[in-house]
């Protein structure tokens, strides 16, 4: 949680270096809805983390990705929207690809695993909200909302659960140096900034898609970044989840160009 709020602080002051002429009149409704977010979102960061505290980290990328089951739920609960065959389809195949990348090997049930569902509900509900708050809202005001949200709740977090227990270590070295600025900026001022701007321009279960092609990715990463070597389950996996990403966009334009 130190970690999180150190990342979250570093972000409001650049975030607001850089539009604090456009804050000084931003939208209060839009701030209210990004508090809101950013509560939801606090809830599956430190669910996930406490998660791992008790399971693998391969069951925590499963379970949080399970979150995309969610959605169609979620949304038909929140917006009243039905998803397409398409998004079903791409939802099969996409937690298909999951289990083959996440190689998962031990399918018992712990109490980590319990926890880190809870960030997969929380993950679909926060995408769901964010596809109705940023259709009525400006993003600007949503995203400042959601970070300071995200960041006294990360200090109260960090307060009760780790300095005053004594559970607090802080190294200051070239390398925790350059991690939080780098998840400062590109991680959370970066990636944030474009997913309360852009979202509203997509369905949750797509974008809901698109968020989960992060484990395709981190898997890609590792393997040019720490030269981890993919397994042919991971690469199975991938390449079942990108199909599914492809279904799920081709069935959706297919529609969209029939009924125009």
């Amino acid at each position: 949680m130190a970690f999180v709020f150190i990342r979250f602080f570093i972000t409001i002051l650049l975030f607001y270096l850089y539009f604090r002429n456009e804050l000084k009149n931003f939208d209060k409704t839009g701030f209210k809805h990004g508090i809101i977010l950013g509560i939801y979102l606090f809830i599956g960061f430190y669910s996930q983390t406490l998660g791992l505290k008790y399971t693998t980290a391969s069951k925590s990328a499963f379970i949080t990705g399970t979150n995309i089951v969610l959605l169609p739920f979620v949304q038909m609960f929140i917006i009243k929207s039905k998803p397409n065959f398409g998004n079903i389809l791409g939802i099969i195949l996409v937690l298909l690809g999951l289990y083959f990348l996440t190689e998962i090997r031990d399918t018992k049930i712990n109490f980590g695993d319990l926890i880190t569902l809870v960030c997969a509900v929380a993950f679909s509900f926060h995408i769901v909200y964010l596809d109705k708050y940023s259709r009525k809202s400006d993003h600007l005001a949503i995203v400042y909302g959601q970070y300071i949200s995200m960041a006294l709740l990360s200090f109260f977090a960090m307060m009760f659960f780790e300095v005053i227990p004594g559970n607090f270590l802080f190294r200051l070295n070239t390398y925790s140096i350059s991690i939080t600025l780098f998840t400062s900026i590109f991680s959370t001022l970066f990636a944030l900034y474009f997913i309360m701007k852009y979202q509203k321009h997509v369905t949750p279960i797509r974008a809901g898609l698109i968020y989960n092609m992060e484990q395709v990715t981190a898997v890609i990463s590792a393997y040019f970044i720490l030269s981890e070597v993919m397994s042919l389950n991971q690469i199975a996996g991938a390449v079942i989840m990108t199909i599914g990403l492809i279904i799920s966009e081709i069935f959706t334009k297919f529609r969209y160009a029939k009924e125009c």
